[in-house]
């Protein structure tokens, strides 16, 4: 199809004028949302382009062939028909294509052998037609393997740290005495397993504890579910989506931070990497995240095989963090900031971004 045919297709609006045209663009999809890993990628990103939403690219033949490159976030949640043309459109305009690998699959994504074909073969579909997958843990590269044969479009990028929403927060470490606080923050969905988070808490009924539950529930159902099964324990909950600022202080009044997300769908963790930020330690099942902080002594790392093996080796950790005391954990997670500053910061970040647009771009 020739150039100007194609143009038929799409309606353009062109105003030169509110546009620097000798800018290089890049589309971040999506553009916003309620996870702060958004704002601070954006920012990161716009070190190096003037970023972007869909939207203002969509109908701007000036925009989109001064574009660079779509950066796609989650995509295979919404991959649908509109999309795969969305896509391919970029494709002939010469822009990259760069997705970032988050999860092995889509969570809560159903479990039936056709859902789960369907999965992989949309899966399969980003994985080929994308220039650059980025991995946000060295872990991960063995699970692209699930969707790509050769995994020589990867390319490392760490997770970038929250010190944009603690600095907020500074001067509000919860020093207070009192009960010992185990923590889950995030949005609560059954991939999290707060379910099981929540019986073992109960069976180790540990004397002088809490456990806090803090986020927006995935539906009003999970949401009544588990206020049910927690009544009568030392269970806080807040049904809430939280202000950058109110997650930190509902980071810094816990302990330790517990995350026994599912492996099966789980592969990065931002909720570990908000509690480094906030000098807090995490419990954490392995998923390729975690994997990348093996032989590190400020977190706690367990695997499991199976529901059953994960109820003890989650009771066992939790016990063994709540023995450990507050200041051992506080040490845990003063050691852990100082790592991720080391290692995920925003300059770092930005580094390596620079680095892939150099060699890929």
């Amino acid at each position: 199809m020739m150039f100007w045919e194609i143009c038929k297709v799409v309606k353009f609006n062109i105003k030169a004028r509110d546009w620097q045209m000798h800018e290089d663009y890049i589309i971040y999809d999506p553009f916003l949302g309620l996870n702060a890993y958004i704002e601070n990628m954006k920012k990161c990103w716009g070190k190096l382009y003037k970023v972007i939403s869909p939207a203002m690219a969509e109908d701007n033949i000036l925009v989109l062939l001064n574009t660079k490159a779509v950066v796609l976030n989650w995509i295979e949640y919404n991959l649908d028909n509109e999309k795969i043309k969305q896509l391919l459109w970029y494709k002939l305009l010469g822009i990259k294509i760069i997705w970032v690998f988050h999860n092995r699959m889509p969570h809560d994504s159903g479990g039936t052998a056709q859902e789960l074909k369907e999965i992989r073969k949309k899966m399969r579909f980003i994985a080929r037609v994308s220039d650059v997958i980025i991995l946000h843990s060295y872990s991960s590269a063995k699970y692209l393997k699930e969707y790509l044969s050769k995994t020589d479009k990867k390319f490392y990028v760490p997770h970038v740290d929250y010190m944009r929403q603690i600095k907020w927060a500074k001067g509000n470490q919860y020093e207070e005495e009192g009960a010992f606080k185990f923590v889950f923050q995030g949005t609560v969905s059954p991939y999290k397993n707060i379910e099981l988070l929540i019986k073992v808490f109960r069976d180790l009924d540990l004397p002088n504890c809490q456990l806090h539950i803090i986020g927006k529930p995935c539906s009003a159902e999970y949401a009544k579910k588990i206020n049910e099964i927690s009544l009568g324990a030392e269970i806080r909950l807040r049904w809430e989506c939280l202000s950058d600022y109110a997650v930190c202080q509902e980071i810094q009044k816990g302990d330790v931070m517990v995350l026994p997300y599912d492996l099966k769908s789980s592969m990065n963790s931002g909720a570990m990497i908000a509690a480094f930020s906030n000098k807090r330690t995490v419990i954490v099942s392995a998923n390729a995240m975690a994997q990348d902080f093996k032989g590190q002594d400020f977190l706690y790392i367990y695997d499991y095989s199976g529901r059953e093996d994960h109820y003890h080796r989650l009771k066992t950790v939790m016990k063994a963090a709540y023995e450990n005391g507050v200041a051992v954990n506080r040490e845990k997670g003063e050691k852990a900031f100082e790592f991720i500053r080391r290692h995920n910061s925003e300059e770092v970040v930005v580094k390596r971004l620079r680095k892939m647009v150099k060699e890929r771009l």
